[in-house]
C-alpha cells in the first residue's frame, strides 16, 4: 500500500497516512522551508519542484500506487485573499495538474483538500463545457467537512473531493469526541508536557517553538477587540477567544492587530496570541513535530497552510476500508509511526509591537457612540499620499446595509444644511459646547497623529486617544440636545428622514434598482445628526477651512 502526496507542504497528508500505516513514497512541494520540514520529519530527500511543470513520466510506477492525495494552493480561492477576488483561472491550473496526475496513475482512491469555496467551483467546472469537464469521470463526490468533527481542536471547514468511501468517513464522525482549545492550552502550561491528542510525553528540553509572544499592548487589544466585536460588515466574534470550544481557524497570514488573529486570555490574565507550538497542536500536529522555517512568520505560514493530519488520518483509514468498530484512534497509533525528526528545529523570536512602523501605516476605526451595526458608522481613517509622503486624517460616514454600504460626504454643504434645518445654533448652551469642540479640533496636528501611530513618537496624541475624545464629545452633544426643547428633537428627526429617506437609484452597469436607507428612529436620528456635526466640522478644520456657527468663527 503506497501513496503520493502532491502539493505536500509540511506533511499534513503524509503524517496522517503514516499514522494509518500507509507509506507515502513520493511527495512534491515547491516551497523550500516547507519541503525541508517535510524531509526532516520523515527522513525523505525530495527536491523542491514546481508541480505545474511536473513530467508525468517521472511519477512512480502506477502499479505501485494505490492512493493519490494532496492540497493544491488555496490562495486564489480563499475569501481572505483580496476579499475573495483571487485569480480563479490561475488557481485552476494547479487543480488541473493534480487531476492529470490522478488520471495518469489511476489509483484505487484519491482525495484533494482545499477551502470550502472550491466545492462549487469544481461542481461547475466538471460539467460539460467546463474547464475540467474531461476529468469528470474521476470524481466520486465533493463534500465539505469541519475538521472539529474528527477530533481536531479547531473549527476548520475544508473541501474534500475525490473517490473514496465517503459513507465510511461519515460514519467515523459519530464515534469521535470533539476537543476544545483549552485542552491544547492546558497541555502546554507545565512540563513534562502531554500531547492532548496523541498522548506523547515531552520534556521541557525536548519541546520546541513554545516561545510566548509579548502580551498585547492596550492599543493592540483595543484594535483587535474593535475588529472582532464591531466590524462594519462581518459577523461578531468573541474577544478574547472562547476556550471551551474548538479554536477558530488557524490562518497562514495574520498580524498582531488582525481580525483573524486568535487572542486568548491566559491563566495569568494576559491577552496574547498563540505560540507556534500551540498553533501546531490546534492543527493536530503532535508535540514532537519540528518546523524548520527560516523565520518566525514562515513558521506561522507553514502551519496555517497545512491540512490537519488528524483529518487525513481518518481519510486514510477510510481508504483502507477500516470498519468503524476497528477504527484506530490517535492515542493507539503505534509509537514507531510517531517517530519523527531526530533533530530539533531552532526557536525563533516572536514578533512584537514593532519599534517603528512604516510611515504610511494605515488606521481605520469606528468612533464609540457613533457606530450602530449593519454597516452604519462614523469612523476615523488616515489617507497616505505616496508622492508627497504626507498623511491626512478624516472622519467618514457609512450607511446602508451589509450588501450595499454607501458613503455620505461630511462636507461644508452637509454641515450648513444640518445647522439650517435644525437651528441648533440658536441655543447658547449648545454653542458653548460646540465651540469648545472646535477649539479642540484646531489643536490637532495630523503629522503628530501619524508619528504616534507609527511609533516614531508615542508622547504625542495618537488616533486611539483622539477617538476616545471624539466619543466623549458625541456623548455630551447628545445629552445636551436631549435636555433642550423637543423642537430640536423633532427638527433633527425630520432632517435625517428627508436627508436619508428611502431612495431608488439606477445601477449603470446592471440596470437594477438598489435601495438604501437609514433607520428612522428618533434616537438613531439624534446619533447620526451629532455624527454629522462632529465629522463635518472635523474634516473642514483639518482641511484648513473656517467653521462658522452663530456668529462665532473658529479658523484652522
Amino acid at each position: 500500500m503506497a501513496a503520493i502526496d502532491l502539493y505536500s507542504g509540511i506533511g499534513g497528508w503524509t503524517l496522517g497516512f503514516k499514522m494509518a500505516g500507509i507509506e507515502v513514497v513520493a511527495s512534491y512541494e515547491w516551497w523550500k522551508d516547507a519541503n525541508l520540514t517535510h524531509n526532516k520529519n520523515f527522513g525523505s530527500h525530495h527536491d523542491e519542484i514546481d508541480i505545474r511543470s511536473l513530467d508525468l513520466s517521472t511519477l512512480p510506477d502506477k502499479r505501485n500506487i494505490q492512493y493519490v492525495v494532496g492540497s493544491p494552493p488555496c490562495t486564489q480561492f480563499s475569501y481572505s485573499n483580496r476579499g475573495g477576488n483571487g485569480d480563479i483561472k490561475d488557481g485552476l491550473v494547479d487543480i488541473k495538474k493534480f487531476l492529470e496526475v490522478v488520471d495518469h496513475l489511476q489509483p484505487k482512491y484519491w482525495a484533494m483538500e482545499n477551502v470550502p469555496r472550491v466545492a462549487k467551483i469544481l461542481e461547475k467546472e466538471i460539467k460539460p463545457k467546463g474547464k475540467l469537464a474531461k476529468f469528470k469521470h474521476l470524481f466520486g463526490e465533493i463534500r465539505v467537512y469541519n475538521s472539529s468533527d474528527f477530533g481536531v481542536p479547531q473549527d476548520r471547514k475544508r473541501m474534500i473531493a475525490g473517490r473514496l468511501p465517503f459513507q465510511l468517513l461519515d460514519a467515523y464522525k459519530d464515534t469521535l469526541e470533539k476537543r476544545d482549545l483549552s485542552e491544547v492550552l492546558n497541555s502546554l502550561r507545565q512540563a513534562p508536557y502531554t500531547d492532548p491528542i496523541y498522548g506523547i510525553r515531552i520534556s521541557k528540553n525536548e519541546l520546541t517553538d513554545h516561545v510566548l509572544e509579548p502580551n498585547l499592548s492596550e492599543e493592540e487589544a483595543r484594535m483587535n477587540e474593535e475588529a472582532k466585536t464591531h466590524h462594519p460588515v462581518y459577523n461578531k466574534m468573541s474577544f478574547p477567544d472562547r476556550q471551551n470550544r474548538p479554536s477558530r481557524t488557524i490562518t497562514a497570514l495574520c498580524t498582531r492587530v488582525s481580525r483573524e488573529s486568535i487572542v486568548i486570555r491566559d491563566h495569568l490574565g494576559n491577552l496574547r496570541r498563540l505560540t507556534v507550538r500551540e498553533r501546531a497542536c490546534v492543527q493536530s500536529f503532535p508535540m514532537n513535530y519540528q518546523f524548520f522555517g527560516s523565520t518566525y512568520p514562515n513558521k506561522l505560514k507553514m502551519i496555517g497552510n497545512a491540512v490537519p493530519p488528524l483529518l487525513t488520518f481518518y481519510i486514510a483509514q477510510s481508504m483502507l476500508e477500516t470498519p468503524v468498530d476497528s477504527l484506530l484512534l490517535p492515542r493507539n497509533v503505534p509509537r514507531e509511526r510517531l517517530r519523527l525528526s531526530p533533530e530539533n528545529a531552532k526557536d525563533h523570536t516572536p514578533e512584537n509591537e514593532g519599534a517603528k512602523y512604516p510611515w504610511n501605516r494605515s488606521f481605520w476605526l469606528a468612533i464609540k457612540g457613533l457606530r450602530f451595526g449593519s454597516g452604519v458608522r462614523f469612523d476615523l481613517k488616515n489617507f497616505n499620499d505616496k508622492e508627497t509622503k504626507t498623511t491626512t486624517w478624516r472622519i467618514n460616514f457609512y450607511y446602508g446595509n451589509s450588501k450595499s454600504i454607501l458613503n455620505k460626504e461630511l462636507d461644508r454643504h452637509l454641515f450648513d444644511k444640518a445647522i439650517r434645518a435644525t437651528s441648533v445654533d440658536e441655543n447658547e448652551e449648545f454653542n458653548e459646547l460646540f465651540n469648545d469642540f472646535l477649539g479642540f479640533v484646531r489643536k490637532i496636528d495630523e503629522r503628530k497623529l501619524q508619528k504616534n501611530w507609527t511609533n516614531v513618537d508615542r508622547t504625542v496624541t495618537g488616533p486611539i486617544k483622539l477617538i476616545d475624545v471624539l466619543s466623549g464629545y458625541s456623548l455630551q452633544f447628545k445629552e445636551k440636545l436631549k435636555e433642550l426643547d423637543m423642537a430640536y428633537s423633532d427638527a433633527i428627526t425630520y432632517f435625517i428622514k428627508t436627508e436619508f429617506e428611502k431612495k431608488t437609484q439606477e445601477n449603470e452597469d446592471k440596470k437594477k434598482k438598489e435601495t438604501s436607507e437609514i433607520p428612522k428612529s428618533a434616537d438613531r436620528g439624534m446619533d447620526i445628526f451629532v455624527g454629522i456635526l462632529i465629522g463635518a466640522a472635523f474634516n473642514l478644520i483639518l482641511q484648513g477651512e473656517t467653521v462658522k456657527i452663530r456668529k462665532i468663527k473658529v479658523r484652522a
